[in-house]
């Protein structure tokens, strides 16, 4: 079920509750408190167009996000600050709005991290290179929480003039002016056509060569389709052969030269030399290297001998006294 949009009342009443930090974290970013009033006027003015549709709780959000994007927080400034918050002079720019993110605005850390998109790596370096350090380059507690104390103590004495101002700024967010309606400009009269020049005659002799080169391309493609015997005489005379050609009919002339006669080896080997330089000679002279050779027909001869006489006997012990009466002959 979509959300209903929130009346105009809760807007004002968020804008009231947020526009003190907004204005101190802007001031304190660029250094000049008109530069950062206007920037967060710019930033309610993006935030007012598009809160509408969006739930309460994205509010915080989304305000904190045009703010800290708007143009002039981003430049380099050449802002004064007071004393007590001189430290903030001499931050690089991102690492003071990261640092203005925590003690102006009281963001948390995992909120920050969205806002400014940024991880929690960049995040925490950020605010280590903007803390306070001592004369031995450690961090300065004490100056840590008196720059807190300070930046907390100017939010809360800002000046009626400037509430005034900020209260102006966001009345002028919310309801701007209606811009003054336009009328509609006179449409131009109608131009006159254009008289025909002299350039006509040309462009229609092009067209008629195009029509005569399209009209000889296509009777040249038909005239490949027409049969040699209706072309004129003087198109069918076939070219003079100049050199005979080979068909599949003719003979081919075959080419043949003897080999010349085979030549002498450079060496040759005794039989009583191969003999003796055989590898396999200790096993030629075993005298039991003939019937090594039949060594698997007698392994299978003997195995298959040995099935058979175990199967006999088996089938002999099988039999019960009586079946061996009934086998023996007693005709005697």
């Amino acid at each position: 079920m979509p959300e209903t949009p929130s009346p105009p009342a809760a807007l004002v009443a968020f804008l009231r509750g947020v526009e003190r930090r907004a204005a101190l974290l802007a001031e304190l970013q660029c250094g000049d408190a008109e530069v950062g009033d206007l920037a967060v006027a710019t930033a309610m003015h993006q935030f007012q167009a598009e809160a509408a549709p969006l739930p309460m709780a994205d509010w915080p959000r989304r305000f904190w996000q045009r703010l800290i994007n708007a143009t002039s927080l981003r430049q380099p400034s050449h802002g004064r600050w007071s004393e007590e918050v001189a430290h903030l002079a001499t931050l690089a720019g991102h690492d003071r709005l990261v640092l203005l993110s925590r003690l102006a605005a009281g963001l948390p850390e995992d909120e920050a991290l969205e806002i400014l998109a940024i991880d929690q790596i960049h995040y925490r370096s950020a605010l280590a290179a903007a803390c306070p350090r001592d004369h031995e380059g450690a961090a300065d507690a004490h100056a840590w929480r008196s720059l807190a104390e300070a930046i907390q103590s100017r939010m809360k004495e800002l000046s009626p003039e400037r509430m005034a101002r900020l209260a102006r700024l966001r009345d002028h967010a919310l309801h701007p002016p209606a811009e003054p309606r336009r009328t509609p400009a006179p449409a131009p009269p109608p131009r006159a056509l254009a008289q025909p020049t002299e350039r006509e005659p040309p462009s229609r002799w092009r067209a008629m060569v195009w029509i005569a080169v399209v009209l000889l391309c296509c009777l040249a493609l038909l005239a490949t389709f027409v049969p040699r015997d209706w072309w004129p005489a003087s198109l069918r005379q076939q070219p003079a052969a100049t050199e005979p050609r080979l068909g599949l009919a003719e003979e081919p002339i075959i080419q043949v030269e003897n080999l010349p006669p085979p030549e002498a080896p450079a060496a040759t080997l005794l039989p009583e030399t191969a003999i003796a330089t055989h590898p396999d000679l200790p096993m030629l002279r075993d005298a039991d290297f003939a019937l090594s050779q039949q060594a698997d027909l007698l392994a299978w001869y003997a195995a298959g001998a040995q099935v058979e006489t175990q199967g006999e006997t088996r089938s002999t012990d099988t039999l019960d006294p009586a079946q061996q009466e009934e086998g023996r002959d007693t005709t005697f």
